[in-house]
């Protein structure tokens, strides 16, 4: 079978500390154009892993994914995502729901399913694309969570997120120079639009900052197979 791969690493910073880091991997599917996505996440300063993988379609938009995250070694939630016949149906078991199904419609034709690794919030640039620069225009779809560490609720959220294209820059970061586009995403309108940045051809993770939690998070390293 023939498969590009792409994998690395994204550092989670506060005042120039790591706080926490994210490993992804991405597999290309050359026959079809269609995409697994991985990711592993770790936040040191809240105890939280969240595994995360994605199955998304030739056109971009997810098949299924699967979300689990632990708080201090327990599993908080889990949840398995499937989109099919118009909808997202959710499958999950959580500490502060118990079991829990769902079927939701998907709104835009489900292009957007946000389980909260940096490499998944990357696909809302794909779903708002670079039309109007400088207007913020909505994607919608659904998210496992509202808050912003991606810990509470962990069952399908329908959702609704403010996407302005803002250009194209150069920017780089320890894992190289990169030509990106970059992006403001205004996930509620009570908090600071945080920026991002993504590779051009593939809407690569490559930079967020966002002033509301203090932070920053940067590719640190990055691998391409031949």
């Amino acid at each position: 079978m023939s498969q590009r791969r792409t994998s690395g690493l994204i550092a989670y910073l506060r005042q120039g500390q790591e706080t926490g880091r994210e490993w992804f991997e991405r597999i290309t599917h050359t026959a079809t154009g269609a995409q697994s996505l991985r990711a592993f996440c770790e936040m040191d300063d809240v105890g939280l892993t969240r595994d995360v993988t994605y199955f998304l379609g030739r056109d971009g938009r997810p098949v299924d994914a699967f979300c689990r995250v632990t708080l201090d070694g327990d599993v908080k939630g889990t949840a398995l995502f499937l989109q099919e016949d118009g909808a997202f149906e959710c499958e999950a078991r959580t500490v502060d729901l118990g079991r829990v199904s769902q079927r939701l419609p998907t709104p835009e034709g489900g292009r957007y399913l946000g389980l909260h690794p940096l490499v998944g919030d990357a696909l809302a640039a794909v779903a708002r694309g670079t039309s109007s620069p400088g207007e913020f225009l909505p994607v919608q779809g659904v998210t496992n969570s509202i808050s912003p560490n991606g810990d509470q609720g962990l069952v399908a959220v329908p959702v609704t997120i403010d996407v302005a294209y803002q250009g194209e820059e150069e920017v780089t970061v320890r894992a190289g120079t990169f030509a990106t586009r970059r992006y403001a995403l205004r996930w509620s309108p009570e908090w600071p639009a945080p920026d991002l940045w993504v590779t051009e051809a593939e809407a690569l993770f490559v930079k967020l900052c966002w002033e509301m939690v203090d932070a920053a998070y940067e590719l640190v390293e990055l691998r391409r197979d031949a």
